[in-house]
């Protein structure tokens, strides 16, 4: 996970999910096949997903192709 005040991401990436750290339920942006806790999960150790924590807010991001799935 990036830690960072900001995050530029790729042009092939689509953010995914957001969530304020003072929430409880992600806000979830369009329709989305996995599950955010999955996805941070595969933020780890995949280049399909990327997860930064910048200003307070977790955001999800996730490659163009792997939205559709």
């Amino acid at each position: 996970m990036i830690t960072s005040k900001k995050i530029t991401v790729p042009p092939m990436f689509k953010i995914a999910y957001s969530k304020p750290t003072y929430a409880r339920e992600w806000t979830r942006y369009g329709v989305q096949a996995k599950a955010p806790e999955y996805l941070l999960q595969l933020a780890a150790g995949s280049d399909d997903v990327i997860a930064s924590t910048h200003d307070g807010v977790t955001e999800i991001y996730v490659r163009k192709s792997m939205v559709a799935a």
